[in-house]
């Protein structure tokens, strides 16, 4: 939908992770490319991020078990009358290609990045608050300084190197965002709560809100139900919840 804004709540660990993924990778596809030193300090401390959310996951693993999930769930709607079945098996296929290309991976997601000496010592320094100082690593503030094309092909190098979690990851959300229409519904004085269905494999559920709104939502969310709470900030406090009805959008992914 356009004009709006959207909120997101993943329902499980493996969505969590997933989701932070994406917003590192979209952040690195921002600043990836601009000519400035502090566009491609932003863009390393995205890498680190990454790599450090990659040592601490078997992403391998996950990644194919939710690739494994979705490709069994589509399959079953191929029989369900008025379903597309010219995009049902494109999907597939796609799902069965990112399958294949993470099999051929050779070693850990990212391992060209983890073995460059330069990322290694920002990533050992990242602990200490401004530890990426000119003077606490002179090799890094050379490396800012070359050429800023030779800086940026690197850099496309070491991001490309990621496609093998990238693609997949970006390729298992827009399929889960796509499974469910977004619906119009009504918090009355700012709340709303709902049952879910326990039976049901929810994954992320979602609001969208317009531009011009002045609340925001705040979504808590178990395995049984789910509500959410409406909120307008006001400067310098703490956001409250509104006692107004608002109108926004919901949908619920569950593929």
């Amino acid at each position: 939908m356009d004009n709006t804004v959207t909120y997101e709540q993943p329902l499980n660990e493996r969505m969590r992770t997933f989701l932070r993924l994406e917003h590192l990778f979209k952040l690195i596809g921002y600043t990836l490319q601009g000519f400035s030193i502090w566009d491609s300090r932003a863009t390393i401390n995205g890498l680190i991020q990454i790599l450090d959310i990659l040592s601490r996951n078997d992403l391998k693993n996950e990644i194919l078990k939710e690739l494994e999930r979705l490709q069994n769930s589509l399959s079953s709607l191929r029989n369900i009358p008025g379903v597309d079945k010219n995009q049902l098996d494109n999907i597939l296929k796609q799902i069965s290609n990112a399958q294949d290309e993470i099999h051929q991976q050779q070693g850990q997601f990212g391992e060209i990045i983890r073995e460059n000496e330069l990322i290694n010592s920002l990533r050992q320094r990242s602990t200490i608050t401004g530890g990426d100082c000119n003077f606490d690593l002179p090799a890094y503030h050379f490396w800012l300084n070359r050429n800023p094309d030779k800086r940026i092909e690197q850099l496309d190098q070491w991001f490309e190197n990621l496609d093998a979690v990238r693609k997949p990851i970006m390729l298992i959300l827009a399929i889960l965002r796509e499974s469910s229409e977004p619906g119009e519904l009504l918090a009355e004085e700012g709340f709303y709560q709902q049952t879910l269905d326990t039976n049901a494999p929810v994954q992320i559920l979602r609001v969208l809100m317009p531009y011009e709104s002045e609340v925001f939502p705040e979504i808590s969310a178990g395995k049984h139900r789910f509500t959410i709470r409406f909120l307008k900030s006001e400067a310098a406090k703490r956001p409250v919840q509104t006692e107004d009805t608002v109108n926004f959008y919901f949908s619920i992914c569950a593929l």
